[in-house]
Order: C-alpha cells, then structure tokens, then sequence
C-alpha cells in the first residue's frame, strides 16, 4: 500500500495515459463543425444577442484549440508543467462559457437584461476557477498534494452549485411557458450536459478516484469532452435565431403595429 501511495504522488496532477492523437484529431474535427454552423448563423444575426453569442463562440474555440494541442503536442511534452496547465485552462473556460450561457438564454427570453443573473452566473464559475489555482500549484509538492486536493474539490463542488443552481433560476424567471420546443430542448439538453461534466469533475476532484480516473483517457472524452460536444452541437442546430423566440409572437406583433399604427393616424382634416 505505501508504495502505491508513492506511484500516485509521483504521478498527481498527471494523467498516466498515453494520449491518442488520433483520437483528439478526429474530435477537433467533429468541434469544428458545429464552431462553424455556430459562426456562420451568429454572423447571419451580426451577433445577436451579443452575450450568448460570445458565450458560446469562446466555448466553441477554446474547446477546439485544446483538442488541436491534444493531437499535435509530442506525447514526450504531454505532461510538462505548461502543457497540462494550457489544456486544463482551455478546457476550464470552454466548460464554463457554456453554464453562464444557459444563464443568459433565460435572461433574454423576456428581453430582461437581468445583470444580476448573469453576473451571478460568471462570480461562481470564476470563483471556481480560482480555486483551482492553488490547487495546481499545490499539486507539484508532495507534502501539499493533500491540500491541493481540498482546493481541487472546493473547485468542482463551486461549479456542480452553479450548475444545479441554473434550474430554480429558470423557475424563478417564469419563462418557460413562453418558450417554444426548440428552445426546451436546447435548455434542457444544455443544463443536463453541464450537470454531468460538473458531476463528473467532482468525483474526479475526490482522491480516492483522482489517479484511477486519469489512467484511462476514455474517462476523459465519455464524462468530459462528450457532454460539453453534445451541448455545442444542441446550441448550434437550435441557434437562439430560431430557440429565442416567444411562443406567443402573433400577440407581440399585434400590440407593437397597434402602437405604430395609433401614432401614424394622420389627424382629421375636416
């Protein structure tokens, strides 16, 4: 037992698997689809709303180029302290940008710009973030792994919140009858992939699974990298140009002419 408590703390924070570039190269692919149909609609809308299209165009690209850097980094360079650092913070942000933009759909679903909401939203998944700074730090010294590991799960509970948190908020806002299926299916779709990966996170967060879970890379792309996919494809087929849109807009269209109307009635001459 010692020495395998020797092994892992040689090995923490480092995954012990090969990588497979081969792999990493076909999903970079697959990303690049869905980063295009999600490019080219947002260009189509001239980025409309602004938020989410930025939201979800950052998530898009930093998901991409920590694949790229995946299938093109020699496996020698693969567990050098910079190289682990960059993917893990790509990751991080490509991960995030997708729960503050669930956030902000609800927000712009009754055209609210709620900043309370959405900046809520971007406190918990930066404060998130910093806590995994010391935990990287502290991951390198074998009398601090402990501690990192505390920062390390602190991190992802922070995230699993935030993301469990996104469903009394959607209640709370009252927008759900006035969402059309497109935008239920994107929603929920979204919400539950963020939940898996932050769920996900946070067992891998644990000590007891930490070192086992990174000795296979399959762990990584079936827990990590396919719900976050899954969710970048759902937003690209139900593009807010088609989700963000009221079920009622017959009633919307009508009340905004009849104001058009009562202010262009020419006066009576007579």
């Amino acid at each position: 037992m010692k020495s395998s408590i020797s092994i892992d703390s040689l090995e923490y924070p480092y995954p012990t698997y090969i990588p497979s570039k081969t792999a990493a190269g076909c999903v970079a692919a697959l990303v690049s689809i869905s980063l295009l149909a999600w490019f080219i609609q947002t260009c189509q809308q001239r980025f409309q709303p602004r938020r989410i299209s930025f939201l979800l165009l950052i998530s898009h690209m930093t998901i991409f180029i920590e694949l790229i850097v995946r299938a093109t980094v020699p496996s020698k360079n693969q567990n050098s302290k910079a190289v682990f650092s960059i993917i893990n913070i790509l990751f991080a942000i490509g991960q995030r940008m997708i729960i503050v933009g669930n956030f902000a759909f609800i927000t712009e679903m009754h055209h609210k710009k709620s900043r309370f909401i959405v900046l809520s939203a971007i406190f918990c998944v930066v404060t998130s973030g910093i806590l995994m700074v010391p935990a990287n730090m502290l991951s390198y010294k074998s009398d601090t792994i402990n501690t990192s590991y505390i920062f390390r799960e602190l991190s992802a509970v922070v995230l699993l919140f935030i993301t469990l948190l996104f469903y009394p908020v959607w209640y709370w806002s009252k927008t759900i009858k006035d969402m059309n299926n497109q935008a239920l299916i994107l929603i929920s779709i979204s919400s539950i992939m963020c939940i898996t990966a932050a769920t996900f996170n946070v067992i891998q967060s644990l000590s007891t699974f930490y070192t086992e879970i990174n000795s296979t890379e399959g762990w990584f792309y079936a827990f990590q990298m396919t719900p976050i996919i899954f969710a970048h494809f759902t937003w690209s087929i139900f593009h807010p140009k088609r989700s963000l849109v009221s079920k009622h807009p017959l009633i919307e269209r009508t009340k905004s002419e009849q104001i058009i109307t009562n202010e262009e009635l020419p006066v009576d001459t007579i």
